[in-house]
């Protein structure tokens, strides 16, 4: 039982180094949504159906302790890259973001968030 105990401590104890010491903490905050758009129809035109574009309208929070500047957020939307790109983000500060429109094969097109990249100060 005492072996059981020393071992429920040692984990306990290791989590704890791990989560305050080695983990990396969080530097940016980001949440964003698809935003769909369909074109316009000319009754002259050759296409049978109008084209959908779509891009990611979000906000970017810096949430760690220092300024973060050269942020690029890349969303994949139906496998192509969509990218916004902001300056620089002081401790606490929040913005707006959007990428740049991609054409959608499909209204209800997949995407997620690839990577985020920044330079820290």
């Amino acid at each position: 039982m005492k072996k059981f105990l020393i071992f429920i401590v040692l984990v306990v104890a290791g989590y704890f180094a791990y989560d305050n010491f080695l983990k990396e903490k969080e530097v940016l905050e980001v949440k964003g949504n698809l935003v769909k758009m369909k074109e316009g129809v000319d009754i002259d035109a050759p296409a049978i159906q109008p084209r959908t574009w779509g891009h990611i309208e979000g906000k970017v929070k810096n949430i760690s302790e220092g300024d973060v500047e050269n942020i690029e957020i890349i969303y994949k939307i139906n496998g192509k890259e969509s990218i916004a790109r902001l300056q620089k983000l002081a401790t606490g500060e929040e913005s707006s973001f959007k990428t740049e429109k991609v054409m959608l094969n499909s209204y209800e097109a997949s995407h997620f968030l690839e990577k985020v990249t920044f330079d820290k100060k």
